[in-house]
């Protein structure tokens, strides 16, 4: 008997669907603020507003074949966001644009954004598979900025879609003899 594609024991779903456990925005304008209970996450280059986004997420014991952020855009935007990773540990509830984390150098661009709509950016080249948390910063060059949904909205949060590649599956037969009669089951 051949077990069906993805039902390998010992094993969960090929893609998995992760909402945060933290995000927040932090603002240039108010720099001791918190807004870690807002229902929407802000990014802008004047006033400067980055956003933050923490995922658990153990990806050391998958083969990782592509991570990808989900984010519900309200606001169209043809600038789009950078992403970059985040390697210090941050609190949703403490988190101001006094003492939030640096980011890495490397980001990946979102593109252009449509108002009320997902956009799923690849950020497989930021992560190296070793990680437990995964945060990112999100950040904007341009004046007119950008709002997603938060967490806090429920349905509408942001994602982290991780897929790991597909096993490699060796296919067995099982022959039943019954009288005279061979029959190949594969």
């Amino acid at each position: 008997m051949q077990a069906l594609p993805g039902a390998g024991l010992g094993r969960g779903p090929r893609i998995r669907a992760l909402r945060p456990k933290a995000d927040a925005y932090v603002s240039g304008a108010n720099r001791t603020q918190n807004f870690g209970r807002a229902r929407e996450l802000r990014v802008d280059s004047s006033p400067t507003m980055r956003s933050y986004v923490l995922f658990d997420v153990d990806l050391r014991s998958i083969d990782v074949q592509q991570v990808s952020l989900l984010l519900y855009s309200r606001t169209r935007s043809q600038a789009g966001y950078q992403i970059r990773l985040i390697s210090e540990r941050w609190r949703e509830r403490k988190i101001t644009f006094a003492n939030a984390p640096g980011a890495s150098p490397s980001f990946v661009p979102s593109g252009p954004l449509r108002a009320g709509a997902w956009k799923a950016v690849d950020v497989t080249s930021l992560v190296s598979g070793n990680e437990r948390r995964i945060s990112f910063a999100l950040a904007s060059a341009s004046r007119k900025g950008a709002d997603f949904a938060s967490r806090e909205t429920g349905l509408h949060g942001p994602r982290l879609v991780v897929e790991r590649k597909e096993e490699q599956t060796t296919s067995s037969s099982t022959t039943t003899t019954t009288g005279a009669e061979t029959v190949g089951i594969p």
